[in-house]
């Protein structure tokens, strides 16, 4: 018969937790520098370690869990649901005190929306850098999703500093030039009604390759929903790609969001917009969208990301057609175009986010 491994008592207060040394030894620095150190403590005869310092007995179940299983079953247990798992930072201080790096390393992995408020600011108590830098990793790439969050909204634990380097930390990749042309498929390329592999439409949305000096294809998993679209709007914000509204060659306008993350390579469904619209101009402008004007349209929408809701806000004073818009330094400019009278329009429409309406603007300008 094989021989047992010596078992050793940690004792926390009243109670005492038996643990196989072995394992205790490979997974804690703490315990490893204690049975190497030639301590007293390392020498008792009943192999039984007093442990102070405060810890409480739960995040030390946690952690002696871990070593005798490698995993964290019951953590996983406590998630699921909306709240943040309230046994992180029992679980967190534990493991720090005890220095269970092989723990610690797994949290890298176990970084959710649910928790990385909570283990980035944990992160922060103990010093640890690593896990600091995945929260901060988890948060850019899923920064919208982040921003929704309920424990977001008081922005208590997002404040404007760490949403500007969540900003900046998006950034973080290679500059990229983008083409976007009409969301083709099959029936648009002229194939045969019926079964037949998937085409893949690559100058639909294109991205340079500057080392290759060639276009390649952006992304290989367009939505079924973008299909066939055409006359959509298309914007930049916090470096996500949004393609809303449109036409379907086979149907009427529509009202349908989307949104390309680039770090995550993925796609979204967004709210839609409250109007059907197409052949209308999308602009990002402080962080959020402003979805103006459409075919024989006047109004105006906008899309706050944080809440991920479209909402009307101040028309335009005429519906019209083949304009243009752009924004500049907070403001919304759009610029010539027609009415459905067909009237030409020479003067510059502005407004800004914090305006009540669109203002004419006419005269030279100064270059």
């Amino acid at each position: 018969s094989t021989k047992e491994e010596p078992v050793v008592q940690i004792r926390l207060g009243d109670k005492r937790y038996p643990v196989c040394k072995r394992k205790l030894i490979e997974q804690s620095d703490y315990f490893r520098a204690l049975y190497r150190s030639g301590m007293r403590e390392a020498e008792q005869g009943q192999e039984e370690q007093l442990l102070r310092g405060g810890l409480s007995a739960l995040g030390l179940e946690l952690v002696l869990d871990f070593i005798n299983t490698s995993c964290l079953a019951r953590l996983e247990q406590e998630e699921g649901g909306e709240e943040e798992p309230p046994l992180l930072e029992e679980l967190v201080e534990a493991a720090s005190y005890l220095q269970v790096t092989p723990l610690l390393r797994l949290l890298l992995s176990q970084v959710r929306l649910g928790n990385c408020f909570e283990l980035h600011r944990l992160a922060q108590v103990y010093g640890l850098q690593d896990l600091h830098d995945a929260c901060l990793d988890f948060m850019a790439t899923h920064y919208h999703q982040v921003l929704r969050r309920p424990d977001a909204r008081p922005h208590l634990l997002l404040p404007h500093a760490l949403q500007q380097h969540l900003k900046e930390r998006r950034m973080r990749g290679t500059a990229t030039l983008v083409a976007i042309g009409d969301f083709m498929g099959a029936s648009a390329l002229g194939l045969p009604p019926g079964p037949h592999p998937p085409v893949e439409a690559p100058w639909s949305m294109l991205r340079y390759d500057e080392e290759a000096q060639r276009w390649l294809p952006l992304a290989n998993n367009l939505p079924p929903d973008l299909v066939n679209v055409r006359g959509y709007g298309s914007a930049m914000l916090d470096n996500y790609l949004f393609i809303v509204g449109g036409y379907r060659i086979t149907s009427q306008e529509i009202s349908a969001a989307h949104c390309y993350n680039p770090c995550l390579n993925e796609w979204s469904q967004l709210a839609s917009m409250n109007q059907k619209r197409s052949n209308f101009k999308l602009l990002a402008v402080n962080g959020k969208l402003y979805a103006i004007g459409g075919q024989s349209l006047s109004n105006v929408e906008c899309y706050n990301p944080e809440n991920d809701w479209w909402n009307f806000v101040a028309s335009m004073p005429n519906p019209l057609a083949e304009f243009s818009a752009c924004e500049c330094k907070g403001k919304i400019y759009v610029i010539g175009g027609y009415t459905t009278r067909g009237r030409n329009i020479s003067h510059v429409l502005i407004d800004g986010p914090f305006t009540i309406a669109f203002q004419c603007f006419t005269g030279k300008f100064k270059l």
